[in-house]
């Protein structure tokens, strides 16, 4: 299948890509920027969302739907051009339907649920990766359009699909909005990588844009100096030294008035990087971290408290990295293929809000138990038209407390669920007041069985999550006793 950049001279209306000169251009390719409806992937409507499950104090929101149905949400709400930072995880043009792995016991010969998550297979639909194209380039148009004056947009992808990305979001946004593609090795070069008679294919690319006013703030590591090459100047401070490089003659005497410069008996000006120890007690140089990302591990080196068993899941410190360099506290983070809801797990560990999407009722079944089991209270919503998955088998029995007011519920079936809440009922609306999830790790932990709630009130709810994503309600009691 051949794609192609060309010169857009086409559509009436004037767009970035006509101002830049080129456009990409793909088989069956009807999507045209900044026309609503202009894509043949079979897009939902911009669907309302109604709000289905809060838990605590709705911090975070995890929309069940499609990009469109979040923008659209987003926009109603007077958001658009108010968003920080949209991560973008989407489909990689794999060609594999992925598989969600639930372990019940923890151990890796435990008992393990199995339910497909999605399907990234686009040779086998008509269109093949003009669909893909067709399907990806209005989403990530209607995410950039949420963007704050100083927000930014990063696409994950790998070798697949990154280089078709940039054409479409240069298109988008202008190639002026680019600032960087930062390459993450998310796995070493072992295995069948490295016998596969090419360097392996051990990375994956972030793509990063920005509005006008972007700026992005990269963090720092510290790498260890050996004891050799450590100086000290009059002041006693540790230093070690590298050339001057490319710093201009006004630089030098900027950094010279800061104490900066070091010169040789020959006259030779070196530029000083004071030292700081690290948590074992080691002098470290403080380096900016690059556009090469080594240093963040693969997910299978992560706690197994982390690991979800969603397929594609990305590791949290990738997630803390890119928000905190690309946000501030209490700032707006967006993901619209949230997946197991890394990126609002990240949000919420640096103080961000975050609003996911997802259209696979595992993914946020997965995301929602996940930021429970962090603290942080979330809201759902469901948008029109959602698939959902079949309701399971439901049975509770329910007691009053010995001596005191309130209940009990004792949950019967199912007997393993992912989590399930009491709560109340109102306007269709569940609002939990109690909440348990399975606790990952190397020794799972089954969700209690018995909740204690500490008063009857009208129309209680319990509400049961299934591996599945399924999503089961019953009414304990409708009226007050």
């Amino acid at each position: 299948m051949a794609v192609l950049l060309s010169r857009a001279l086409t559509s009436k209306k004037r767009t970035s890509a006509e101002s830049h000169g080129v456009r990409l251009v793909w088989p069956g390719r009807h999507w045209r920027m900044g026309e609503e409806g202009a894509c043949a992937d079979g897009s939902p409507a911009r669907a309302a969302s109604n709000l289905f499950d809060v838990t605590g104090d709705g911090a975070h929101r995890i929309l069940h739907g499609d990009v469109f149905d979040l923008a659209h949400a987003l926009e109603r709400e007077g958001l658009r051009g108010a968003v920080d930072l949209v991560y973008v995880d989407p489909p990689f043009a794999s060609e594999r339907d992925y598989v969600a792995e639930s372990r019940l016991d923890g151990a890796a010969d435990g008992r393990v649920v199995r339910t497909p998550a999605y399907g990234d297979t686009w040779s086998t639909r008509s269109g093949g990766l003009g669909a893909y194209l067709e399907m990806l380039a209005p989403r990530l148009e209607a995410l950039t359009d949420l963007l704050a004056p100083k927000g930014t947009i990063w696409v994950h992808l790998d070798w697949r699909a990154a280089y078709l990305v940039r054409s479409i979001l240069d298109e988008i946004l202008g190639r002026d909005a680019f600032l960087n593609e930062i390459v993450w090795r998310r796995a070493p070069n072992l295995g069948r990588q490295a016998t596969s008679g090419q360097f392996g294919r051990t990375l994956d690319t972030l793509v990063v844009y920005g509005k006008p006013g972007a700026k992005l703030t990269p963090p720092t590591r510290l790498e260890p100096i050996d004891e050799s090459a450590i100086r000290r100047d009059a002041e006693g401070r540790p230093f070690t030294s590298a050339p001057r490089g490319d710093y201009t003659d006004a630089s030098i005497a900027k950094l010279d008035a800061e104490g900066r410069v070091h010169r040789t008996p020959s006259g030779r000006v070196y530029i000083k990087y004071f030292l700081v120890k690290d948590d074992a007690g080691v002098w470290c140089r403080e380096r900016r971290i690059d556009a090469l990302w080594t240093d963040v591990p693969p997910l299978r080196h992560a706690a197994a408290s982390e690991r979800t068993g969603y397929p594609t899941q990305k590791p949290r410190a990738l997630l803390e990295r890119i928000i905190g360099c690309a946000t501030s506290p209490g700032g707006l983070v967006v993901d619209a293929f949230a997946g197991s809801g890394t990126t609002a797990v990240a949000a919420h560990a640096l103080g961000r809000r975050a609003v996911l999407a997802d259209r696979s009722p595992v993914a946020v079944a997965t995301a929602r138990a996940r930021l429970l089991r962090d603290g942080a209270g979330v809201r759902i919503e469901r948008a029109a038209g959602a698939v959902v998955a079949p309701e399971s088998v439901l049975r509770v029995e329910t007691s009053a407390r010995v001596g005191k007011a309130g209940l009990c519920v004792t949950l019967v079936e199912p007997s393993e669920p992912m989590a399930w809440a009491v709560g109340t009922m109102q306007n269709s609306v569940f609002t939990s007041i109690w909440h348990a999830e399975r606790a990952l790790g190397t020794k799972a932990a089954a969700a209690p069985r018995e909740a204690v709630v500490d008063a009857i009130v009208a129309n209680t709810v319990v509400r049961v999550w299934g591996d599945n994503g399924s999503v089961t309600t019953k009414f304990v009691m409708e009226t007050h006793p």
